[in-house]
């Protein structure tokens, strides 16, 4: 429902899973990228064990600090908004965390449970981030139905001509497991060729 304050068609609310507020609450990982990597795909498990959202998870973590300033899941369907990724939400929340577009002054790793789409190599490049790691590849997530965009085949190569180093896939088994967990159990491919969510 529209704050009756807010003009209808003037605000964009993107939300994540109520039960996360309780999951941040947990110690955060130690600095490295193997437990980083094992927290957000624990996340992601969760997020399709319970339903509440695609197979997607991303952190972004303060390199100085170890701490979460961005911990988001793919909401897609719940928020209708096709800008719902994982990765998109964690950096806007990071941002907004520190107060600035950007997140140049602090450095970043962005953890995420699948390498970017095409809209969200945009969305890091551009975001101040020092580093991404990931787990499971644009092959592996493309496997199980999605469409992950035009083909970026030199999305390395930019990043890292942008400053920003790139690992992955890291635990890539482990990663896929929970793909196929999200398919097995009906998870709504919403933007694939043969999707079924053609409309709402």
């Amino acid at each position: 429902m529209a704050d009756r304050d807010t003009p209808t068609g003037t605000t964009i609310r993107l939300t994540q899973p109520a039960w996360l507020g309780a999951w941040l609450h947990r110690p955060t990982p130690p600095d490295d990228d193997e437990c980083r990597i094992e927290e957000v795909l624990a996340l992601a498990r969760e997020h399709v064990e319970r339903g509440s959202g695609g197979p997607f998870a991303a952190v972004v973590y303060d390199l100085r600090t170890g701490q979460r300033l961005g911990v988001a899941l793919n909401t897609t369907i719940e928020s209708h908004c096709a800008a719902a990724h994982a990765e998109l939400q964690a950096l806007s929340l990071a941002q907004q965390q520190i107060g600035c577009h950007t997140l140049d002054a602090v450095p970043c790793v962005l953890v995420s449970s699948s390498a970017p789409c095409t809209m969200c190599l945009g969305a890091i490049a551009w975001s101040g981030v020092r580093r991404l790691v990931f787990a499971t590849s644009r092959n592996d997530v493309e496997a199980i139905g999605f469409d992950e965009g035009p083909p970026t085949p030199h999305w390395r190569r930019e990043l890292h001509r942008r400053g920003i180093a790139v690992r992955g896939p890291l635990r890539r088994r482990q990663g896929q497991t929970i793909l196929q967990l999200y398919l097995d159990r009906g998870g709504p491919i919403y933007n694939g060729p043969a999707s079924a969510l053609s409309g709402c």
